[in-house]
Formats: C-alpha cells, structure tokens, sequence
C-alpha cells in the first residue's frame, strides 16, 4: 500500500463550539473568516463546516450552513466538508453549492434510509463520504463488529456508485477518561478496517480521545501518531494547534513518509519543535 500525506480536515467551524454558534447566530463573518483562514495555513486540506447545535431545527441549520458556505467560499480556496447529521441539510448544501467548490460528506452509517438517500448524491457529485462504523443502533463495543459494518457499507456504497476510494471510515474515537481501552479498541478497528477494505481511506476525530482529559492537545498528538503507524490518512482535528502540527510531521518521519527525514529537519531548524 502507498504512504501519501495525511489529509486534515479542519475541526474548528462547528456550531458545537459556543463561539461559532454566537458568530453564526450574529452573521459574524468576519469571525469565521479568521478561523477558516487560520485553519488553511495551517495545513487543512478540507474546512469542516457544521451549522447545528443539537437544536432539532432543521431550517435554521439549513440556512446557517447556506450562510458559512458563503463566507467559506470567500475565505478559502480549500474544499469544504458538508457536516451535518441531518440529510436534508446535506442535500440542501449538496445542492446551495453546486459545482463552486469540490466538497466530502460528513457523514453516513450503516442505516438504509440514510444510505440510500445520501450515498446517490455523493456519486452525483464525485464526492468523498466519511461513513462511521455504526448502524441505527448505535456503536458496536467490538471492533470485529465495527469492521463488518464498514465493510457492509462499503458493499453498498459501491453499488450506489461511490468507488472504496472516495471513502473514509471512521472507526469512532471514543474518550479514554470513560473506558481506558477505548483508544486500544480505535486502533485496532483501524488495522481491521485496512485489511477488510484495502482501497478505502481512514479518518479519526482525534479530539474525541482526550475528552476529560488534562493536556487534551498533548493526548491527541500522541493518539495521532499511534493511529498513523496503523495506517491513518486522514484526522478531523484543529491544524492551528502545535501539538498536532508536530503530531502530523513526527508521523510522516515514522511511517516512512519524509524522505531522508528533510520535512522534519527543515520544522526543527524553523524552530517549529523548540519549547
């Protein structure tokens, strides 16, 4: 299997986070405009946008997602991650941005109803999809179960139209400080998920690992790295952090993507992994 760069898609414009939330209830472009731009030098490949809150109002995330895809496409030059739990927000931002900018679903599971709404659209479109290893009934607590059910979707997807390659499973990231097996279990959920499906891509929601945690930034590094060496190639996380740039480069330099170590001497003498 080919090595390529890991792909990073910017965590930071969710309607989770209560300042994002503020700034997309108060139009505040230019606030979100700082973040995605912020995010876009720092490396991400794909800015995540994400307009609910858990509210359970569809038009208004419908029409807060419209929103920040306006003021993403003025921010950044980058592809977009339409994230959203809702399909019909999918759809809707599916269709609001047309062929302006190549975008990635954000995201499916093993549920019929979801699957044949979502992944038809994604082939239309040419459309990456992060599919989660869980069907309707939730998170498997094994990770033999959780292979099996990217698997199945990956069967699916590709009669849908949507090739392996244009998938990212998710083995689901769960906090440590709730089960001290949690972070074993993603990664061997990831090593499954290569051998199952070798021609799809992986993604982690590195944050996930440290909730409750102490030193958040430095567990997710740690966890970034671990996942790289089982085969990770893609994190939604927060570019802008230190711990994850370095976290990304340290993980090049181990999975032998840094030809003669040059990427991570050049960061050193930048002074990019001084104190």
């Amino acid at each position: 299997m080919t090595r390529h760069d890991m792909i990073i898609i910017g965590e930071k414009i969710n309607a989770t986070r209560k300042a994002i939330a503020r700034a997309i209830r108060s139009k505040d472009a230019a606030a979100i405009q700082r973040q995605i731009q912020a995010q876009d030098a720092a490396g991400a490949g794909y800015i995540d946008l994400n307009a609910g809150a858990d509210t359970g109002d569809a038009d208004r995330e419908i029409q807060g997602m419209r929103w920040l895809i306006d003021v993403a496409l003025d921010a950044t030059e980058k592809p977009l991650s339409i994230d959203s739990a809702n399909p019909e927000v999918i759809q809707d931002a599916a269709e609001y941005l047309g062929d302006r900018r190549p975008w990635l679903l954000n995201s499916v599971k093993k549920d019929a109803r979801l699957l044949d709404t979502l992944l038809p659209l994604a082939a239309r479109h040419e459309a990456p999809v992060i599919a989660l290893a869980m069907d309707s009934d939730g998170i498997p607590e094994d990770a033999e179960t959780r292979i099996e059910t990217c698997r199945e979707i990956c069967e699916v997807a590709g009669q849908a139209g949507v090739p392996a390659d244009r998938l990212f499973f998710d083995p689901l990231v769960m906090p440590v400080s709730s089960n001290y097996a949690h972070g074993q279990l993603a990664l061997d959920t990831l090593r499954g998920i290569r051998r199952a499906c070798p021609e799809a891509k992986t993604t982690v929601g590195a944050s996930n690992i440290s909730f409750g945690l102490l030193k958040r930034s430095r567990v997710n590094a740690a966890f970034l790295i671990a996942a790289a060496a089982c085969g990770l190639d893609s994190a939604i996380c927060d570019p802008t952090e230190a711990d994850i740039h370095q976290a990304v480069l340290l993980s090049r330099l181990i999975t032998g993507q840094d030809r003669y170590c040059r990427g991570f001497n050049r960061a050193v003498r930048r002074g990019e992994f001084d104190e």
